[in-house]
C-alpha cells in the first residue's frame, strides 16, 4: 500500500468578476501530488477547516505530513507587532496548520516543512522570525527573492545532518522566494543548512524519526533529482 502523505493547502478569498464578490478558495500546487505519487506515496489534501478538530478523521489515517508554503504567520504568535511588509495568511489556514502541527508532533508523524512550513514549525516550538530580510542588511548580500519570483543560491549543509544524508552533496543549489526568515530557533530544533549570508535554511529535530524543515521550494524544481530525493525520503520514512 502507498503511504498516505497529508499536505496542507492555501486558503484565500478570491475576487470574482461577477459583482466583485470574494469567494473562499482552497488551492495547492499540483506538483506536490505528482512528486508524492512518483515517490510511491498517496497525496491526501488537508483543507483549512473552520473547526480544525473536524480534520481528525483525515489526520488519524496519515503516515506523514507536508506543510506547504504561503503567506506570513501572524507576528502575535511570537510576540511582535505587524511589520509593514508582512502579509498575514487567513486565520482559518493558520489555525488549521498549527492544529496539524500539534497532531504531527504528538504522534511522531514524519514531517516535511517547506518555506512557510519551516517558519510555522519554528514558531510552534517557541522560536521567532525576522519579518523582513532586507531590513537585516546582511553581508555578503544574498537574493532570497526576485520581486515576486524565485531567486537562486546555494546552501551549505551540516555534515551528517538529515538533509545532507538525503541529497548527499554540499553545497546544494536551491531556489528562494521568501522575505521572512528564522530568528531565535525553537526548542529542540537544530539548524542544518545556511545561506552564504548566514540565514538558516534547514532545521531538523534529531529526536524524531523524520522531521525536516527547509526554507526553499523543492516542489518548484520537480525535474531536479536532488530535490526529488527529499520527497522520496519522506515517503520512505512514512512507509517504515
Amino acid at each position: 500500500m502507498r503511504p498516505r502523505i497529508g499536505i496542507t493547502c492555501r486558503y484565500q478569498l478570491k475576487l470574482t468578476h461577477e459583482g466583485g464578490l470574494k469567494v473562499p478558495e482552497i488551492s495547492l500546487d499540483a506538483r506536490f501530488c505528482d512528486l508524492i505519487f512518483a515517490a510511491g506515496g498517496l497525496p491526501v489534501l488537508i483543507p483549512p477547516a473552520s473547526h480544525p478538530p473536524d480534520l481528525l478523521p483525515i489526520l488519524e489515517n496519515l503516515d506523514a505530513v507536508i506543510f506547504s508554503g504561503g503567506p506570513d504567520i501572524s507576528p502575535a504568535r511570537y510576540g511582535q507587532e505587524v511589520h509593514p511588509n508582512t502579509t498575514c495568511m487567513e486565520p482559518r489556514r493558520e489555525h488549521t496548520d498549527f492544529f496539524v502541527l500539534e497532531f504531527a508532533e504528538k504522534h511522531d508523524l514524519p514531517l516535511l516543512a517547506i518555506c512557510l512550513g519551516i517558519q510555522e514549525w519554528n514558531v510552534f516550538r517557541g522560536g521567532t522570525l525576522h519579518q523582513h530580510v532586507p531590513d537585516l542588511k546582511l553581508v555578503p548580500p544574498v537574493a532570497h527573492r526576485d520581486g515576486a519570483d524565485f531567486a537562486f543560491h546555494s546552501v551549505r549543509l551540516a555534515p551528517g545532518s538529515l538533509i545532507h544524508s538525503i541529497v548527499q552533496t554540499d553545497p546544494l543549489p536551491v531556489n528562494s522566494s521568501h522575505h521572512q526568515c528564522l530568528n531565535r530557533i525553537g526548542s529542540n530544533l537544530v539548524p542544518t543548512a545556511w545561506a552564504e549570508d548566514g540565514i538558516v535554511e534547514a532545521l531538523q529535530d534529531p529526536r524524531r524519526r523524520f522531521a525536516l524543515g527547509i526554507q526553499w521550494h523543492p516542489e518548484d524544481m520537480p525535474d531536479d533529482p536532488l530535490q526529488r530525493k527529499i520527497f522520496a525520503a519522506l515517503v520512505n520514512a512514512a512507509r517504515h
